[in-house]
């Protein structure tokens, strides 16, 4: 198998924030997206897509809601695709707030042995349904200025303090949900992959 060095990154944000990481191509598309989800530090609570060389890969979750052409993700492994050093692929999350994401082939190499890791990173994830790039960077702005005219109205008074830096990034904290969604991994091979957060 092959073991490809992905960096992962939020596009249009006025911060950088981004993860480089190690993955095996045995795993399947919607694992993938959970590997994506622990390692940016999203919740999952919002509808995603994949486009890779043209063509998209997402959930199949219903004739009724299904109003994007998608290829079904649980049908598609890394190994399906014949990545180079170089290429690049998007990958959307939460098709509301719109966060794109920016993945880049770094480099690859055969093993023999499943591999996840995360190696490095910048930035914590933003808060879920921030308002996109934007009103994430409006929020941002709003903490770190007591005197922001909307400060209360757009975020409130009574939890701000307790919100974490978003220049840190806890590598440590990510490589040990990845060990967990790794060991799922191999115990449940044909499983589709239930929200992680959910699981554990």
């Amino acid at each position: 198998m092959r073991e490809l060095q992905i960096k992962i990154s939020l596009a249009n944000s006025h911060i950088p924030i981004w993860r480089r990481f190690l993955i095996t191509d045995d795993y399947r598309l919607d694992r993938f997206h959970q590997v994506l989800q622990i390692t940016m530090g999203w919740w999952n609570s919002h509808l995603h897509e994949f486009e890779i060389s043209g063509r998209k890969f997402g959930m199949n979750i219903g004739v009724e809601y299904d109003w994007q052409l998608v290829e079904a993700e649980t049908k598609f492994y890394l190994k399906h695709f014949p990545f180079e050093i170089g290429d690049s692929f998007n990958y959307v999350y939460d098709f509301g707030d719109n966060w794109q994401h920016t993945l880049e082939i770094e480099a690859i190499k055969e093993v023999k042995k499943s591999n996840l890791k995360c190696l490095e990173g910048a930035s914590r994830c933003p808060y879920e349904d921030a308002g996109g790039v934007g009103g994430y960077q409006f929020m941002l702005e709003a903490m770190f200025d007591p005197k922001h005219p909307q400060l209360r109205q757009f975020i409130g008074d009574s939890w701000i303090e307790d919100l974490p830096d978003p220049t840190l990034f806890n590598l440590k904290e990510t490589n040990r949900e990845l060990r967990k969604f790794s060991l799922w991994h191999s115990k449940h091979p044909r499983k589709k992959s239930t929200p992680w957060h959910q699981v554990t």
